[in-house]
């Protein structure tokens, strides 16, 4: 049986120190919040070896007394909180004194610092635990914070940090993530003496955060700032439009009250923000800046305080997704004519879906004019390998016989009549459908296309079907909590649902489009939560998806025009996915690619 023993303090401390400080980056974050709640307006970051070797921070804040010099890196000496209340109202990056009672026990730190209240500068060192004295050094202005020869006695922790490149660059990573958020703060980083980032001091959110985006090929007119106000809560939205985006999350960062916080849900709120803006798999640059109450705000869950708790976390992912939706605008990629080549041009200026002639937007009904001269499809129709297409041909009659009825009242003879006109051209690949209209070629992906109107239309259905035999599912215990509270919003959309024991649940009815994709309804429900308008744009999104013509159908003429002109109808040109659909080219770069002028 093994003894229990006391730890010395020491080696207590060095433990308690592990889960504070993991690298030269995690010194770097305390010297740098430090700084910031000292009310610095300069900040001045040098680091040798990557960080290992030595990290000093100079700032030119309000500086540290003698007196607090006597007591500071002790373990719980801070500044920031005096009482059980003030844990529950932090307005500071740093409260819980431990950050440099930590660095001080696996380094060797140095404090130098202005005393405001003599004009004297005053220096103390810590080296591993072991407290110098105080001594007057040479003035500075605020103060100087070192950390020198990290996890030098501890050498099993130095064997797992990475190489000093990878440190130095996950130094700099964080510099520009601390200084997005404090535009009225200048920044200077120096790794081994060679200036490697600067930051100028600015009174404008946007144009710090351009500081780093314009190296990167993003442009002022690409970049919105978009800004809302809640109950408790103040939002600021620094993003890309739809025409700049990645194929990762990397750029979506959260801030709260100033501080950089993984919080997945919330980045989860600007993609539902963006959802039919970008394709499939795309994602935005955007900064979000939450200014919330510090009363509904903790983020003393975490030792290095990257994960925060909000009690008004749903109100704040519902505001964030709308403000997106109704500030990001549409951008609608053309085919360009550049030195002979086709290029494939996204505006960076706000446009609307469809133009007529006159340059105004138009937003009645498209009805189309045949030719004789027009080109089609006179290929053959085999039958296709879809076993659904029976039901996707019958919604194309649909859309057609719909259309029938608006055709008449407004006869192709008849002139002022609300609409523009169109000249279908053909089906080209058997997927893409190409017409023709002022001036412009228009290449629409047929599937894209169906999906987007079987979407929309399914949004205004209030035809159900019940099920003879209910649908059962099992779910997770998340899944269950949730539709334990919010089934109604699926009841709403046409998905009769009913809890039948603990995480049991199964459904009695369904939307009428979606009988022959239950299975997908079923991973849907029992993968997702969420608020209404999310759940309600994804459970319908994998409904039309399925039901939709697909890429290598081929469809008859008469149909094809009334899917064209149910384009034309859009006020979005995107597939409930997110991928856009339409492409124009307009008739002025054609005639250069072949070296034809009027």
């Amino acid at each position: 049986m093994q003894n229990i023993n006391l730890l010395s303090p020491l080696l207590s401390s060095r433990i308690a120190a592990g889960e504070v400080i993991e690298r030269p980056e995690s010194v770097l974050r305390e010297f740098l919040d430090n700084a910031i709640d000292a009310a610095a307006t300069e900040i001045e970051i040098s680091i040798e070896g990557g960080g290992v070797d030595s990290i000093c921070v100079s700032d030119n804040g309000g500086g540290i007394s003698r007196e607090d010099l006597e007591i500071i890196a002790s373990r719980h000496a801070t500044s920031k909180i005096k009482e059980d209340g003030d844990l529950y109202r932090i307005r500071t990056l740093g409260f819980r004194g431990e950050a440099l009672y930590s660095i001080a026990s696996v380094s060797g730190l140095t404090i130098r610092s202005m005393d405001g209240s003599t004009g004297k500068t005053n220096s103390i060192t810590i080296d591993n635990g072991v407290r110098g004295t105080i001594t007057q050094s040479s003035p500075i202005k605020g103060t100087t914070v070192c950390a020198s020869n990290l996890f030098a006695e501890i050498p099993a922790r130095r064997s797992f940090l990475k190489r000093a490149q990878t440190e130095a660059q996950l130094c700099r990573n964080l510099v520009i993530s601390k200084a997005l958020a404090y535009p009225e703060i200048g920044f200077k980083l120096y790794s081994d003496g060679a200036l490697k980032l600067s930051y100028e001091r600015t009174s404008s959110l946007k144009e710090r955060i351009m500081m780093l985006y314009r190296p990167s090929g993003i442009q002022d007119a690409d970049v919105l700032h978009l800004k809302g106000n809640g109950e408790n809560y103040r939002l600021d939205i620094v993003c890309t439009s739809s025409a700049m985006h990645r194929s990762d999350r990397k750029e979506i960062r959260i801030y709260v009250n100033g501080r950089a916080v993984d919080e997945y849900s919330l980045v989860q709120a600007v993609a539902y923000g963006y959802g039919e803006l970008l394709p499939g798999g795309s994602f935005p640059y955007a900064c979000v800046f939450i200014n919330d109450d510090p009363e509904l705000v903790d983020f003393n869950i975490h030792p290095a305080k990257r994960e925060v708790k909000l009690r008004n976390h749903a109100e704040i992912h519902h505001a964030i997704t709308l403000l997106l939706q109704n500030g990001v605008p549409r951008r609608i990629p053309e085919i360009k004519a550049v030195q002979n080549e086709l290029s494939l041009d996204i505006p960076t200026k706000s446009q609307p879906a469809f133009n007529n002639a006159s340059g105004k937007l138009w937003t009645g009904s498209a009805r189309h004019v045949s030719s004789p001269g027009a080109a089609f499809v006179t290929n053959p129709v085999r039958r296709p390998e879809d076993s659904s297409w029976i039901e996707k041909a019958k919604e194309l009659k649909r859309i057609r016989t719909e259309a029938a009825g608006s055709t008449e009242s407004c006869p192709e003879e008849k002139s002022g009549c609300d609409g523009l006109e169109f000249r279908y051209i053909g089906q080209a690949f058997n997927l893409f459908l190409i017409a023709e209209k002022d001036g412009e070629l228009y290449f629409i992906d047929q599937h894209a296309a169906h999906e987007r109107i079987i979407y929309d239309e399914l949004l205004g259905q209030t035809t159900v079907q019940k099920l003879l035999v209910p649908i059962q599912l099992e779910v997770e215990k998340d899944v269950d909590e949730f539709l334990s509270t919010y089934s109604y919003i699926y009841t709403k959309l046409g998905i009769m649902i009913a809890r039948t024991g603990p995480e049991r649940w199964e459904i009695t009815a369904l939307p009428a489009v979606a009988r022959q994709i239950e299975s997908q309804v079923v991973d849907f429900i029992s993968n997702n939560t969420g608020d209404e308008k999310e759940l309600e744009s994804g459970i319908f999104a994998v409904i039309a998806c399925r039901a939709a013509i697909k890429a290598g159908d081929e469809i008859d003429r008469y149909s094809a025009e009334e899917l064209v002109r149910k384009v034309f109808g859009l006020k979005e040109p995107a597939c409930p996915h997110g991928r856009t659909f339409l492409i124009r080219l307009g008739e002025k770069d054609l005639r250069e690619m072949v070296g034809r002028t009027k």
